[in-house]
């Protein structure tokens, strides 16, 4: 289960599920999954609180690689990322994003390719992008 401290909304996710909760002044959320997410997160970033959600990855060829959405506290969403394009030479490489992990009060995401190893960046919030990549491990 996921519950980050000072903060004012609380998550209630267990690893395996399909159906993520969190609560706090705007009220209670409930999101529903055909497959359990990678990973959930809440932080506290400009004044906000944001919950991140890694949808599970789809492993068949070509399939979509923007299966992370963050939403606002009250459970709308405020952007569905997308991992850089840039990573590989070859743009259909990059599979998605596979973890999230708190590290310096923000997610580190962690993305996955098809064929290179994995990848690590930030989110930016004002483009919805991934800046700060690197090879992860």
């Amino acid at each position: 289960m996921t519950e980050e401290q000072n903060m004012d909304v609380s998550v209630d996710w267990t690893q395996g599920s399909t159906t993520v909760r969190w609560s706090g002044p705007s009220g209670n959320v409930e999101k529903g999954y055909r497959l359990p997410p990678q990973a959930v997160l809440a932080w506290r970033q400009d004044g906000e609180t944001l919950v991140l959600v890694v949808e599970a990855l789809d492993p068949a060829p070509f399939s979509p690689s923007n299966n992370a959405v963050v939403y606002w506290a009250d459970g709308s969403e405020r952007l569905r990322l997308h991992p850089p394009r840039d990573l590989l030479r070859n743009p259909d490489d990059v599979h998605g994003f596979y973890d999230a992990i708190p590290q310096q009060g923000r997610p580190l995401l962690i993305m996955v390719t098809r064929t290179a190893g994995d990848f690590q960046g930030r989110i930016n919030l004002e483009s919805g992008e991934i800046v700060d990549t690197n090879t992860w491990r």
